[in-house]
This record gives structure tokens, C-alpha cells and sequence, in this order.
């Protein structure tokens, strides 16, 4: 295409404190148990047709980083900033070692998020209607059968990192307990929390094979992290939302604190049923009669005193109040901490890994409704101009 890239951006001197910290500790535990496959990322925003906004920026912030990449046998496959894209179509392809890349996705994605936002004529964000939606959820939580329930700030990578101290402090007035970075939970005095992405139940998925993964990822998880870091599992990487959460469940036993689920919107969860008119309750994603069968099948095998977090779409008051009123109906406690984004209407920006390689052969392995669609339009980007 021969336009030429901007390269120069005045960054932060460090991600860490920009980043959230699954993917921090997620990095601790592979470098522990020296784990670093050559994997690829896939970049896309579901919100569109619009324009992209950020690539560029994006791609220096993971040199600036990840100096190291292009040594290491990295590469960056991207669309240009300024031209027109469809929903879900790949905007980028990253490929290195994991090590070099798990703990940018926050940062990137921010960039990402916010400059496309910005190119699609989206107002800047609005605080006070942030903390007004935060505090309509936890009003709902607040009211519900089983009292109130934990809420953690979870948006870092759907708005530009400049604005996360200030939406996090603006989440926490609103009512939320906790926030994913330490930059934004600095402002109130605490430390950035979060336990395990899918990207690193894909990691042990590529060494151990899927159908050890959720027990590799926690036995190395629990080996690693302090004892005050909770031993919280994201359950639904490979759809086996209940089934490997049992399985994690047997090994970890009293030290399993429970399972997240995060369920996408293109897979209906193991246990839930397809839409029957029902929204919220039926369908893709996190649903209330998909937890139900969770909570069920964890009681019958035994392990009532399994938590239980959910994230994905909890932003909206409607999703939170259909799951109260699954509570009422079942008599069943659905959930014990929720983690939300409260960036509906943004242009989200999601990175997945894709597979990893072998040498030269690239191999697919992918979290479930998420399948790996390479783009012609994609061009080779020249690192070492970085």
C-alpha cells in the first residue's frame, strides 16, 4: 500500500501500572513455569461499519513495550488508520512470543478503543453518566434477594489509558468495590485486581491440550500467586463452562474460590438453552438459565460452597435485573461478584490469541465463538523502523 506509518507517540515510561492485572499475574505464572510459546492475536471491533482509528499508535505501543519483538521472531499484520472496515473484521494479526505480548493487550486495546471511537464521531466519555449506570447496578444488587453483591470496574481496555484513573475513581463513586488496574484503583487507595484471562487458559491449552487446561492453568495459578489473591477460574474458554470448573473444582478442593464465566455472545454456555424469546435469561452469552444449571450441577456434585462471578454485559441494568429476578424465581444464589465495562456503546477493540506455531506451522486453538479469519487487506508491518 506504501503509506507511510507514524511511529512516534509519547507513551506512559511503563504499562504495568495501565494494565489489568490477570494479565500481569498471568505472565508471572508463565515465565514461572517457562511457558512461552510463539502464538497469534487477532484484533477486531464488532461495532462498525466505520472507520479504524489508533493502529498506528497501537502498533508503537507494543514496540515501545516489547522492544524485543521483531528479535524474537515477531511479526504485525494491520489495516492502516483512516480506512473503512466491517464489523468483526481482523484489524490486526500479532504474532510472537507470549511473553512479549500478554501483558500489552490493555494498553493497545485502550488505544484502540478510544482513537476509533474518536474517528467514528463518538462523544469523550461522560463520568457522571459512567457512575450513574454504576450506581443503578449496584442499586439493583443492593435490592435483590441475597443482598449486596461485589462489583469490580472492568473497562481499562474500552476507553484510551489516560482515562482510566478518572473513570475508575468515577465506577468507585458510583458504587463498584474494585477496579482491574492499578492506576485506577490507585485513586481510591487500592491495588488492580483479576485473576485469569482466556489467554492464559489458551497458553496451557497449547502445552497441555484443551482438555487439561483448566486444571493446568489452576494447579500453576495456585502454585504461584500469594494466598490473598483468590483462586477465581474463566470457565467458559472452550464452552465446558461446568465441566471444567468440576474438574478444577477436585483438584483445588477448599482453595477454589470458584468460577468466572464470560461467556461471548456467538455460543450458548454449556447447561443454557437456545433463545426462546426469553433476553437475558435464553440465548448466546451469560444467561440466567445457563447459570442456573451451573449452580445446580455444582450443588448435586457437592460443592455448594462454590462462588460464582460473571462478567460480559453486566453494564446494563436490565441484564443485572433479569439475573435478580432469576434469583427470586429459583431461590438460588446466581452470583457473588460481577465485573462490568460500563463502555456499551463504544467502540470496543478485542484482541484473542488464535493458535500458536510449530516451527513454521501454525496451528488454530481459539476460545469457543471466537474462530480465526485472516484478512487480505492486512499488511506486513516493518518493525524495525520502530
Amino acid at each position: 500500500m506504501g503509506v507511510k506509518r507514524k511511529t512516534e507517540f509519547d507513551f506512559p515510561p511503563r504499562h504495568e501500572p495501565h494494565t489489568d492485572a490477570y494479565f500481569l499475574r498471568s505472565a508471572e505464572v508463565l515465565r514461572k513455569e517457562k511457558i512461552n510459546p510463539q502464538v497469534r492475536y487477532q484484533v477486531f471491533i464488532r461495532k462498525g461499519p466505520g472507520i479504524t482509528g489508533g493502529i498506528d499508535e497501537a502498533i508503537a505501543s507494543i514496540m515501545k513495550y516489547s522492544p524485543k519483538l521483531a528479535e524474537h521472531g515477531g511479526m504485525i499484520y494491520a489495516l492502516h488508520d483512516g480506512m473503512e472496515y466491517q464489523p468483526e473484521e481482523t484489524l490486526m494479526l500479532i504474532d510472537g512470543p507470549v511473553l512479549d505480548l500478554i501483558e500489552l493487550e490493555t494498553m493497545y486495546l485502550s488505544i484502540l478503543s478510544d482513537r476509533a471511537s474518536r474517528a467514528n464521531n463518538e462523544p469523550e466519555p461522560d463520568l457522571e453518566k459512567i457512575k450513574t449506570n454504576v450506581r443503578e447496578v449496584v442499586q439493583l444488587l443492593d435490592k435483590s434477594k441475597f443482598g449486596p453483591r461485589s462489583l469490580s470496574y472492568f473497562g481499562a481496555r474500552h476507553y484510551g489509558y489516560e482515562w482510566d484513573a478518572k473513570i475508575a475513581k468515577a465506577a468507585y463513586e458510583g458504587g463498584a468495590t474494585s477496579t482491574s488496574t492499578d492506576v485506577g484503583a490507585a485513586t481510591f487507595g487500592q491495588k488492580g485486581v483479576g485473576t485469569v484471562p482466556h489467554a492464559l487458559v489458551l497458553v496451557m491449552a497449547s502445552e497441555y491440550g484443551e482438555e487439561n487446561s483448566a486444571v493446568e492453568t489452576m494447579k500453576a495459578f495456585h502454585k504461584h500467586m500469594p494466598k490473598g489473591v483468590p483462586r477465581i477460574f474463566l470457565a467458559d474458554t472452550f464452552n465446558r463452562e461446568i465441566t471444567d470448573t468440576l474438574q478444577v473444582a477436585e483438584v483445588l478442593g477448599n482453595d477454589f474460590w470458584g468460577p468466572r464465566f464470560d461467556t461471548n455472545g456467538e455460543t450458548v454456555a454449556e447447561g443454557g438453552i437456545p433463545f426462546d424469546g426469553r433476553k437475558y435469561w435464553t440465548g448466546t452469552g451469560v444467561t440466567v438459565e445457563a447459570v442456573v444449571a451451573a449452580r445446580r450441577a455444582f450443588d448435586d456434585a457437592g460443592y455448594s460452597d462454590l462462588r460464582i462471578a460473571l462478567s460480559s454485559g453486566f453494564s446494563n441494568p436490565k441484564k443485572v435485573e433479569a439475573f435478580v429476578l432469576g434469583e427470586k424465581k429459583y431461590d438460588l444464589k446466581l452470583f457473588d461478584f460481577i465485573g462490568a465495562g460500563f463502555a456499551d456503546d463504544r467502540f470496543q477493540a478485542t484482541s484473542d490469541i488464535m493458535g500458536y506455531f510449530e516451527g513454521d506451522k501454525f496451528i488454530t486453538l481459539h476460545k469457543m465463538g471466537r474462530p480465526y479469519r485472516p484478512n487480505p487487506r492486512l499488511e506486513k508491518v516493518d518493525l524495525s523502523v520502530y
